[in-house]
């Protein structure tokens, strides 16, 4: 018999069988079709994530339970049944399978090849007749079997058809990421049952040809640069510009170059990276969004004010050139929330000026890591934090441990929601002196000290960091 618990606890119980216990989750399903009714939901809200799960990359058979559910043609399930080591095999439900294919409300490419991967391998003892050849890249001898499984043929069908069935029945689909999707596959098939979609990831320009007819309802879009002369390929193309002339819900974008090539350009006998400025044709489409993401993009003068309704501003950049810098610095967002900087960081003062101008809605400041060894001005914006930041719950900046520390006083009574917070040094400071000095506050702040280094690049020395995260005790 069944014990009578509520919806969450079975959550809770199956989340911690996923990393713990496959072989007991496994029977869940199949045994039970009670838990089953609640397992299978869980399950199908981003199945193919399972692959990356904790404890549960090389469940096998967790996999080949929720492929025996897609609702195979007959052709495809000959062609696969042929196959010496692979066979679909069915199993009874009470439910009708295209009913649980309602479920799936997350897809992401990269995640569903994972687990068409695991899914199309054969365990190595299975295979007969195996081949001792050498392998000029790898530099060593592999076993390969005499034509006996032919992993590719398995992987190429179970994509094509798993992603029609995706197309065709996943209709409630909110979250969708697409890379190395073949375009045959895009063009053969309708976005026009994945209209409840409201977050798109693309890694191809060709995929928003399709998406921007039929997706009408997407917030938020990241898009992935694969190419460095992202002008070209991107930023001027008429396909991106009509689909977000289109998204008249769009609230969030976020541009991420993904290339690996750094061009230098030399001035003054100083280096910089030759970076791209968003063309104002593109900026008119986005003048009213919320959110922006930009990694390794230009901004324009005075570009950041045309986007006055901006809430949240992440900023990516190794280097900040000087026309960058006076973007910032005359940049004007009054209504930001959130700001986060991924890389190196503008001059501090003008950071600090650039605070000053979010009219006290600033609720968010995340400096993840500090990008040189010295920093002038910390407690310029210490102080800016401090008075334009009321409603801060959200803190981790830069510091110099030993001239700004009487300043915290300050900053802790202006910005009283903060409960925790991050400070990050290059100079060091006892982990206990700095507890003692909290305390003198309010006795509840712990504080945990964490050596830490980031590296830019190979050419570059690594920067050697204290961080100390600060918390305040229930």
């Amino acid at each position: 018999m069944v014990p009578k618990l509520n919806y969450d606890c079975f959550q809770n119980v199956f989340e911690h069988l996923e990393s713990s216990d496959q072989g007991t989750l496994f029977n869940c399903i199949l045994v039970n079709r009670s838990w089953f009714k609640i397992l299978i939901p869980y399950l199908w809200e981003n199945p193919f994530s399972i692959v990356h799960r904790d404890g549960a990359a090389n469940s096998k058979k967790l996999l080949k339970t929720i492929i025996s559910m897609f609702p195979f043609d007959n052709r495809t399930e000959e062609k696969l049944n042929s196959c010496k080591y692979y066979k679909v095999t069915y199993h009874e439900y009470g439910k009708s399978i295209r009913d649980y294919l309602d479920y799936m409300e997350i897809f992401k490419s990269a995640e569903f090849h994972g687990f068409i991967d695991k899914c199309s391998r054969v365990t190595p003892w299975k295979y007969k007749n195996l081949k001792k050849y050498y392998d000029e890249e790898e530099k060593k001898w592999i076993l390969k079997p005499n034509h006996e499984y032919d992993e590719s043929s398995i992987s190429s069908t179970l994509t094509h058809h798993i992603f029609n069935i995706i197309f065709r029945n996943c209709t409630k689909i909110r979250q969708f990421s697409l890379f190395n999707i073949s375009n045959m596959t895009i063009q053969n098939n309708s976005f026009k049952n994945l209209s409840n979609l409201c977050y798109l990831e693309v890694g191809k320009l060709f995929y928003l040809g399709n998406i921007f007819r039929d997706c009408k309802k997407i917030k938020k879009v990241v898009i992935h640069f694969h190419s460095y002369n992202i002008r070209d390929r991107w930023f001027d193309s008429s396909l991106l510009i009509n689909f977000l002339k289109d998204q008249k819900e769009l609230k969030a974008i976020h541009f991420m170059n993904l290339s690996n090539r750094i061009i230098w350009t030399t001035r003054d006998n100083r280096h910089y990276y030759q970076l791209k400025p968003i063309p104002e044709e593109l900026l008119i489409q986005i003048h009213s969004i919320e959110e922006l993401g930009m990694d390794r993009l230009m901004l324009p003068y005075k570009q950041l004010n045309t986007l006055s309704k901006l809430k949240h501003l992440e900023i990516t950049l190794w280097k900040w050139k000087p026309e960058t810098v006076a973007a910032f610095d005359n940049g004007l967002c009054p209504l930001l929330e959130v700001l986060k900087f991924q890389d190196g960081l503008p001059p501090l003062d003008v950071l600090a000026r650039f605070i000053g101008k979010t009219k006290g809605h600033l609720q968010c400041f995340n400096i993840k890591n500090p990008s040189q060894n010295r920093y002038d001005h910390t407690q310029l914006l210490l102080k800016s934090i401090a008075r334009s930041c009321p409603k801060l719950n959200s803190l981790s900046t830069i510091i110099n441990i030993t001239k700004d520390l009487s300043f915290l006083k300050t900053l802790l009574i202006s910005c009283n929601e903060l409960k925790n917070f991050t400070l990050m040094s290059i100079d060091f400071m006892n982990q206990s002196l700095l507890q003692e000095q909290l305390r003198m506050m309010d006795e509840n702040w712990g504080v945990a000290h964490e050596k830490c280094q980031y590296k830019k690049c190979k050419n570059v020395n690594s920067i050697r960091f204290n961080k100390y995260q600060i918390k305040l005790k229930k």
